[in-house]
């Protein structure tokens, strides 16, 4: 297997290009070297882009929070300007794994890998992130939901393009999000359930919340029916409850040996709603009575 060391993105392009298909790009190798030993996925090259510093950075530019592919969640998740403006996001990252995991994996491939729970990829997915693609046919943008093909299969085909960054719209002062996991323990535990959600609340009322939750379907799925039944609805703990139950019409959950029965994380889901949309009104101090 031969191994590059990019030291540009338009070194990882070409590469890829010149390998035709049998190159892939690797950051912190947490999940793909794992997959390529167990002969999941099979590579003749990889491209590291861990030592290409546009893809390290982590900056406000043009009121977003912009995060290079080859930031580590460590480097994430401490970063002033992440603890400043995405708490919930710096959670997110700081539960995956362990320390020595989230000290070589990124975000981005905490999202590439797909997996529909995966930590710092779900407490991303209700900041309506952008994701940037460059391939050799340009540089395009994509959604959160233009990301996740399958369960652990992601629509970006690393082989051909490569995810330069993350982009964050800065929230204004109405808006906040939250991310909630349960787990059997603290560390080197995967989620029995995650619900990442973000809302502005004006006047009392939620004008507008995006909801996502997982492991219950393709990536993070969106709770649609609770999102538009919360808009407009009063900031009380009766719309808490009834949101989470709502949620529950675009959950599938399964059942698995290690992570909770299908009964059990159908009895659970509503109450992690609940605390995340209590976890938002407390922020901006918006809780009635």
């Amino acid at each position: 297997m031969n191994y590059v060391i990019a030291e540009s993105t338009a070194e990882v392009i070409e590469v890829l290009k010149k390998a035709n298909g049998l190159a892939c790009i690797v950051a912190g190798g947490t999940d793909l070297v794992l997959d390529i030993d167990t002969g999941k996925k099979s590579a003749g090259t990889l491209v590291d882009i861990m030592r290409i510093p546009e893809l390290k950075k982590i900056e406000l530019v043009d009121g977003f929070l912009e995060i290079g592919s080859a930031a580590t969640l460590t480097e994430i998740h401490s970063h002033p300007l992440v603890k400043q403006y995405f708490p919930s996001l710096a959670k997110g990252c700081r539960t995956v794994g362990s320390r020595l995991i989230q000290n070589v994996a990124t975000l981005a491939g905490n999202v590439i890998t797909a997996q529909p729970a995966a930590d710092a990829g779900m407490s991303l997915s209700v900041l309506d992130p952008q994701f940037v693609l460059v391939d050799e046919g340009g540089t395009r943008i994509c959604g959160v939901d233009g990301m996740y093909a399958g369960f652990g299969v992601s629509e970006v085909d690393s082989c051909k393009t490569l995810l330069t960054k993350i982009r964050i719209r800065i929230p204004n002062e109405h808006e906040a999000a939250s991310f909630q996991r349960l787990e059997l323990r603290k560390s080197l535990s995967l989620p029995m359930l995650n619900v990442a959600a973000m809302g502005s609340i004006s006047g009392g009322h939620f004008d507008w919340v995006r909801l996502r939750m997982a492991p219950v379907g393709k990536g993070p799925v969106r709770a649609v029916q609770a999102e538009e039944w919360l808009a407009g609805q009063p900031v009380t703990p009766e719309t808490f409850s009834h949101a989470g139950e709502l949620a529950l019409a675009d959950a599938k959950p399964r059942s698995n040996p290690l992570r909770g029965s299908k009964e059990y994380r159908e009895l659970t889901l509503p109450v992690m709603v609940e605390r995340a949309l209590l976890d938002i009104a407390i922020q901006l101090n918006a809780l009635e009575g």
